[in-house]
């Protein structure tokens, strides 16, 4: 590979001192004896780089980025900046150290010994397909000696060198070798990518083969032409403030953040399964967070859903991890008067793990804040009072209009509904004009198309734009809808895994609903006090949830759960029908659309019974009483049409 990569090298200097500085520095023989060997070389090893001269890679300009599902889904690491955590994570089983790179995250599929695709993280579950851009990365090869199917994780990322180097040349320059690494692979001009000398360091073999050891892995990935991040071997019982000493930022040629802490050992990794946030068999360090020095503005009480008036510290802009920061949630009263601010004061502020903007000191503690006795949003009345230990400030009015603000807010966010547009200036207007007070009013708005056009600060464009959006978001997953509700305790994931109970189908959540199911005997991690939340929610709102279903679809991965979709086989499943239908004409038109998608119905109910079609599920016949004993699922018409 060295020799590879300082023939490639050699051959593209001389190859632009001839077409672009027209000036040789190698005979004609002497370039083709070196293309030869190169030849040579790529024929006997199976690689072959993308910035190879005998490939021909040319730049060109894409439409968009297209997702694409990731085979497993991409978590985080958990993080700490506690010696002791590591020292007792790694006292377990064998760890290794390596560096938490700082670039853009990305996927890397081969097929029978070449590239197939490149995937950006994304959101966890999808990534953007970045495979043309990919090309130009010159250290991430087109092709390898390993014919079976190979997936990696790794960074994008620029070195310190080129960083400084490219930075130089452009008017506008970047902040981070990060944000000029993500900007350059998620370019749509792939003549720039090329310009940016990006790397790819792989740090994850995603579908291991045949060996136990991480490390083993990445040492065979070593040999198939790849470049992996540098790491340290840890024994149990090791010196891990040795590690942690010897192993800083200035030691090595990419940006990091921070170390990860992995164990080598592939089985008993997997054995320690995850959270919806990260795996159990890695942590990361990160590194103290940087500080900044600035000075405190204001204080905005910002209103939440709960009817909480959180203090948000305003302060004079500061550049922190390469993004600028203006403010940060001081979260209660107490953490506010504990650090005595007062406007003028000089604070010191960081980003928590690089991510939370965070006042970390008050340097002039002038304690010269005054705590609102008015609501800022409805002017009446509000109260300081404990929760938890820590005091808090809420508005006493149970209709302000911030309370709504808050629900509405969250109820139109990326993870709920994702209502694009919908800003907290453009729900206060549609509040204080009367025209939305409740979560269904936001899909009646277009009786109002024609004034909010003429109203200031919007026009034709914007507001036929929010419609659409608004209109969009009729199709909605359940776990989405659970999400946007606001449902105490009930967040994104107890959300995801009462849909995911549920399959899906709002017909089965509302069943469980009606029959006072317990979901914390049934989901893992839910409790008893989520379950009761929840149940309490339903009671108090069930007449307006009813409303605002009739405003929307629920879809089931992108299927609309009240279209019939017959493309779907039945293959391989044993149905037995009984009892009155509904939906079909009688009981044999039913029996001809499961035989029709290859389906098998039976006259009566056995162990290879898959499904009893039954409309009355509480029935005490024959069929039911053997289905209960058997263990077979008895569904309603209406959930086997969902089903097809």
């Amino acid at each position: 590979m060295r020799e590879i990569n300082l023939l490639i090298n050699q051959l593209n200097e001389a190859s632009k001192a001839y077409y672009t500085n027209d000036n040789p520095i190698m005979g004609d023989k002497e370039f083709d004896d070196l293309y030869s060997k190169l030849e040579q070389l790529e024929k006997e090893t199976g690689i072959i780089m993308p910035n190879s001269p005998t490939q021909k890679v040319q730049g060109e300009i894409l439409k968009g980025l297209k997702k694409v599902k990731h085979t497993k889904l991409m978590l985080s690491a958990q993080k700490t900046k506690d010696i002791e955590e590591i020292k007792q994570f790694a006292n377990k089983e064998n760890t290794y150290a390596s560096w938490k790179l700082d670039g853009l995250t990305l996927v890397a599929r081969y097929k029978d010994g070449k590239k197939a695709l490149v995937l950006t993280r994304g959101s966890g579950d999808f990534g953007e397909d970045v495979t043309i851009q990919s090309n130009m990365i010159y250290n991430l090869p087109l092709q390898i000696p390993y014919t079976d199917e190979l997936e990696l994780r790794g960074e994008c990322v620029i070195s310190w060198d080129n960083f400084n180097k490219i930075n130089e040349s452009l008017q506008e320059k970047y902040s981070t070798p990060r944000n000029l690494a993500a900007g350059s692979i998620r370019t749509l001009n792939t003549n720039i990518t090329k310009e940016r000398y990006l790397e790819f360091v792989v740090f994850e073999v995603v579908n291991p083969k045949g060996v136990n050891s991480k490390m083993m892995e990445l040492s065979y990935m070593d040999k198939l032409g790849f470049t992996t991040v540098e790491r340290n071997v840890i024994n149990k019982n090791m010196d891990i403030k040795y590690i942690v000493e010897n192993m800083t930022p200035n030691k090595y040629k990419y940006p990091v953040d921070g170390l990860i802490f992995e164990y080598d050992n592939i089985e008993y990794s997997k054995s320690l399964g995850s959270t919806s946030h990260h795996e159990n068999c890695r942590k990361a360090m990160k590194w103290v967070d940087d500080l900044a020095e600035t000075t405190l503005l204001s204080i905005e009480w910002s209103p939440s859903r709960t009817g909480l008036l959180n203090p948000v510290a305003i302060f004079e802009t500061v550049l922190i991890d390469g993004t600028e920061v203006s403010r940060a949630s001081l979260s209660n009263i107490s953490i506010m008067e504990g650090l005595e601010l007062g406007v003028g004061d000089i604070i010191n502020v960081s980003k928590r793990n690089c991510i939370i903007p965070k006042i970390e000191d008050n340097l002039t503690r002038s304690n010269t804040i005054i705590i609102p006795t008015e609501c800022p949003l409805c002017g009446d009345r509000t109260s300081v009072e404990q929760d938890n230990k820590s005091k808090v400030l809420i508005c006493t009015n149970p209709n302000c209009k911030g309370k709504l603000i808050g629900k509405l807010t969250h109820f139109v966010s990326k993870s709920a509904f994702n209502i694009e547009g919908l800003s907290d200036a453009t729900l206060e207007f549609l509040t204080s004009i009367g025209w939305v007070s409740k979560f269904t009013d936001l899909y009646l708005l277009n009786q109002h198309k024609s004034e909010w056009m003429i109203s200031e600060g919007f026009g034709k464009s914007s507001v036929t734009k929010l419609l659409t959006a608004i209109e969009n978001s009729r199709n909605i997953k359940l776990e989405n809808l659970l999400v946007g509700l606001g449902i105490p305790l009930v967040g994104k994931t107890a959300s995801k895994d009462i849909s995911k109970f549920c399959n899906g189908y709002m017909c089965e959540f509302l069943e469980y609903i009606d029959n006072s199911f317990n979901f914390s005997n049934a989901i893992s991690g839910f409790g008893d006090t989520m379950n009761s939340s929840l149940y309490r929610w339903m009671n108090n709102h069930r007449e307006a949830f009813n409303v605002l279903l009739k405003e929307l679809t629920i879809v089931r991965d992108g299927v609309n759960q009240q279209t019939n979709v017959t493309n779907i086989s039945l293959e391989g499943l044993t149905f037995v029908i009984t009892g009155s239908v509904e939906h079909f004409k009688n009981r044999d038109e039913l029996k001809a659309k499961i035989e029709e998608l290859q389906g098998k119905v039976s006259g009566s109910v056995s162990a290879k019974t898959n499904f009893l079609i039954n409309n009355d599920s509480l029935s005490t016949s024959g069929k039911n009483k053997k289905a209960h004993e058997l263990g077979v699922k008895i569904i309603t018409e209406e959930k086997f049409m969902m089903m097809i």
